[in-house]
């Protein structure tokens, strides 16, 4: 049931973003980031998980994962040396991926295309636990894809959420409105996903079967950690 629901609260705060800032000009206002959809509780929210208790992390990033409808990879990683505070100061990391169209939303707007994965695309995603924020170096996590179908394959580089929360408020709403879009759409998403280190790129993969490994660094304060690759399987309809 949890899944269900929260894949419809996210087509529905990605689709009331885009209708408040259409509807501002009629309205006489400028609407602020406080008036958007109401933020659901997620993971994060609902019970910290500190990053020392590795299967409590593990679970609660597979928890956000799924809530969003993307299928998680088949086994976590992890960098050492990169956190303070358990053994060889690993920071654990799961990735998971979702095909296109997505989101899915029963909702629609003539004229506007709400989807950030377009059909054919596949988006990969990247969640670690316990990072700081991230720095000016948003780059060093990459994506090794083949479509086992097709015999299609490459490498993507893989950037910040935001660029990909970006992408999800159509090119259509104005662009002094499309801040606030875009806000409402990222708080969104950070309540069930912490706020470091997490990386994500839609990839033009066709149809099929898509074998992928994900692997690369992430900065944490300072310290450059390399997270070992892990990887999955994806059917793109």
């Amino acid at each position: 049931m949890a899944v269900p629901r929260r894949l419809t609260m996210l087509s529905a705060a990605a689709t009331c973003a885009v209708a408040l800032a259409l509807a501002a000009p009629a309205a006489g206002a400028t609407p602020t980031p406080s008036a958007a959809a109401p933020v659901p509780p997620g993971p994060t929210q609902t019970g910290t998980v500190a990053p020392g208790d590795l299967f409590g992390v593990y679970n609660t990033a597979i928890d956000g994962l799924r809530a969003f409808g993307m299928q998680p990879f088949l086994y976590p990683t992890a960098a050492a040396y990169c956190l303070n505070g358990n053994s060889l100061g690993l920071a654990p990391a799961v990735a998971g991926a979702v095909p296109g169209p997505w989101p899915k939303t029963s909702v629609t707007i003539p004229g506007l295309d709400l989807s950030a994965v377009k059909a054919g695309q596949t988006m990969f995603t990247f969640v670690p636990y316990g990072l700081n924020q991230d720095g000016p170096d948003t780059t060093g996590m990459q994506v090794a894809w083949l479509n086992v179908t097709s015999g299609r394959g490459g490498l993507a580089s893989m950037g910040p959420l935001s660029s990909i929360l970006r992408a999800m408020v159509p090119a259509e709403v104005p662009i002094a409105l499309r801040p606030i879009a875009e806000r409402a759409i990222q708080d969104f998403f950070f309540a069930a996903l912490p706020m470091g280190g997490v990386r994500a790129v839609p990839v033009d993969t066709g149809q099929g079967t898509v074998l992928a490994a994900v692997f690369g660094t992430v900065e944490n304060g300072g310290k450059s950690c390399f997270f070992l690759p892990t990887v999955g399987i994806t059917e793109v309809p």
